[in-house]
């Protein structure tokens, strides 16, 4: 109830009211007879014009940075210079990271000898040495074994010192360890390195390479290529400029197409279809796009849904940015409407219109429902055929003359 009132303010507000003052000396003369202009009732869909707007964008675009932190030395691009993905386009100061990879250079090929050293075993000269080790440690071991019988006999006979009978016996302990030490030696010269050896050799070697893999890697990235093809938008920094990594360098879009997000509210979402046509128009200039794609989800702070429209753009004559309209024809439930003009409400009566009876104007209340584009839909009160007055209405009382414009009384 409260909706059909707000219908009626606003047609009261539309239309032009005119003032009965009940009989008077004008009724009691013939009535003049009035030109007016009708139109045929029919049912119809109502459709009207949904206008949005929306700011431009590229189709495609992507903010430019380095993956290594360095000084610039290069800037390759200004704005509006047409790039292509992989080109480069700016480089830091490679100084660092090329020692890095020659450093990484030098402990791969340390590691590498390393372990073809292990995994090739003793040379023979290596073998020679570690024999005659063996025969000297066995050597002095003899002897001081002797030496060590010598002395426990004359302190037993009490002939030497306490103290040169335990160096003696220390001698022959030393002498003991290095002959064991030897004889493990010579043993690891003629078996090989164990297996555990080689595998710690092998991982030493599997570490420098992946590391020198990580310094060339850190030397390419200090040149920056784009990662698509377009036109640089926007150049963010300068030669000589200290940057870390992520700091935005350019930034690149392909306005060779662009695109622009139209809100949509959510009850109108089942009038849009991916692949029709929408019209936009930029300060009077129109071009038509195709709708690219509609987002899977209703914005919560606006309840509307996002339409993509794509728009050809050739000349580049239209830039990110701008704000655009757009249009397109919304088709809603079937029904029978009018002009606006057609309904008269005078006062707190009931709304009406005049039908064309044979040339005579006839007063017919009607129940009006939603408003579309300047029409009103009447939910009762007319039918299919109907001769309605939309226009000279507010100048007719019920009963009068008529006659349609451009036509003759019937």
């Amino acid at each position: 109830m409260k909706k059909k009132w707000l219908y009626l303010a606003l047609i009261a507000g539309l239309l032009t009211t005119t003032a009965c003052s009940g009989k008077d000396a004008s009724q009691a003369e013939a009535r003049e007879t009035k030109t007016v202009e009708v139109t045929s009732v029919k049912r119809e869909k109502a459709v009207r014009i949904s206008e949005l707007s929306g700011t431009l964008l590229p189709a495609e675009e992507a903010l430019v940075s380095f993956e290594v932190g360095g000084r610039i030395v290069q800037l390759n691009k200004n704005e509006g210079d047409p790039v292509k993905a992989g080109e480069v386009i700016a480089r830091i100061d490679a100084s660092d990271y090329a020692l890095q990879v020659e450093r990484a250079n030098a402990v791969v090929e340390q590691t590498g000898a390393s372990l073809a050293k292990t995994n090739k075993g003793a040379r023979q000269q290596e073998l020679i040495q570690a024999k005659a080790m063996l025969d000297k440690a066995k050597i002095a071991y003899q002897k001081a074994a002797e030496d060590f019988k010598k002395y426990d006999k004359l302190y037993q006979e009490k002939a030497i010192s306490r103290d040169a009978f335990e160096n003696a016996r220390d001698q022959v302990e030393l002498a003991q360890r290095d002959l064991v030490a030897a004889e493990q030696a010579y043993s690891l010269t003629v078996q090989g390195a164990r297996a555990e050896d080689r595998a710690m050799q092998r991982s030493s070697y599997d570490q420098a390479v992946i590391s020198r893999e990580q310094a060339a890697l850190s030397l390419a990235k200090t040149q920056l290529k784009a990662p698509i093809s377009g036109t640089v938008i926007s150049k963010l920094t300068s030669v000589g400029e200290l940057i870390n990594v992520g700091t935005p360098v350019y930034r690149v879009g392909n306005i060779d197409t662009l695109k622009v997000v139209l809100p949509v509210p959510d009850h109108e979402i089942s009038a849009w279809r991916e692949g029709e046509t929408v019209s936009l128009t930029l300060y009077g200039s129109k071009r038509d796009g195709k709708v690219a794609k509609i987002y899977p989800a209703t914005n919560q702070s606006t309840g509307t849904i996002g339409v993509e429209v794509s728009i050809p753009n050739p000349q580049h004559d239209w830039f990110a940015g701008q704000v655009v309209k757009a249009s397109k024809q919304i088709a809603g439930r079937e029904g029978i409407f009018v002009p606006v003009e057609a309904v008269i409400s005078r006062g707190s009566n009931h709304p009406f219109v005049y039908l064309n009876a044979g040339g005579k104007a006839v007063k017919t209340e009607v129940t009006v429902g939603e408003l579309q584009d300047n029409q009103l839909e009447i939910t009762s009160g007319l039918k299919e055929g109907d001769q309605v007055v939309v226009k000279g209405g507010d100048r007719l009382f019920d009963g009068d003359p008529i006659v349609v414009a451009g036509g003759s009384q019937p």
